[in-house]
């Protein structure tokens, strides 16, 4: 991703979009999206779990009440994602356009000259919109590594809290196998959204 941001802090340089590339980074995002939704349906169930079980999985409900606050902060930052990586889709779709309007008028002007002053006035307006659409593009790439990088400090502090939940299952009485299983389902979960949060990181910095 560096590599690119710098080739687009040239406001005189048009950069060159993969839409594939971006499209496939939206599909991952609203996986992750869908997959941290269910964190906060399950540190719900844990909550009730740990109610049932009384005094001796008080530890436990307290670990579930903070997993359901890291998931509803989850939900936040991940709907923020979600808008950046919108955003570079749709100008990623803008600027391909613009791209290939700009490829036809270079066709025309090199059939003749009848039209040549009017074809490259209309094609500097499309360059100078390609520069801006860059110019956006360039700001969104930067956002959206900063708020990867939030995400996966907010998910390491889930993690810390579902590995918590597992150790204060243990004290959970006859109902401590039922709170381990919720307490691995949780950890489960959000190792699954690093994993491919880190792996969308990757990819987008290549």
């Amino acid at each position: 991703m560096e590599e690119m941001l710098d080739e687009m802090m040239d406001d005189t340089a048009i950069p060159v979009v993969d839409l594939r590339r971006v499209v496939k980074a939206n599909e991952d995002i609203k996986k992750v999206i869908r997959t941290s939704s269910g964190v906060n349906l399950v540190a719900l169930n844990a909550m009730l779990i740990a109610k049932r079980s009384g005094e001796r999985s008080r530890g436990f409900a307290v670990m579930s009440s903070e997993l359901r606050l890291f998931s509803r902060k989850l939900e936040g930052t991940m709907g923020g994602l979600g808008t950046l990586i919108f955003g570079l889709v749709r100008d990623a779709a803008a600027m391909q356009k613009q791209q290939h309007e700009q490829q036809h008028l270079r066709a025309a002007l090199a059939q003749g000259q009848q039209m040549r002053e009017r074809v490259e006035q209309v094609l500097a307006r499309k360059e100078e919109k390609m520069r801006e659409i860059g110019k956006v593009m360039r700001q969104d790439w930067h956002n959206l590594q900063l708020q990867l990088n939030s995400v996966l400090q907010l998910c390491e502090t889930g993690g810390f809290l579902s590995r918590s939940a597992k150790i204060e299952a243990v004290y959970g009485g006859e109902m401590s196998g039922t709170l381990k299983q919720v307490a691995n389902k949780i950890e489960e979960t959000v190792n699954e959204i690093i994993s491919t949060l880190q792996l969308l990181r990757t990819q987008l910095a290549e």
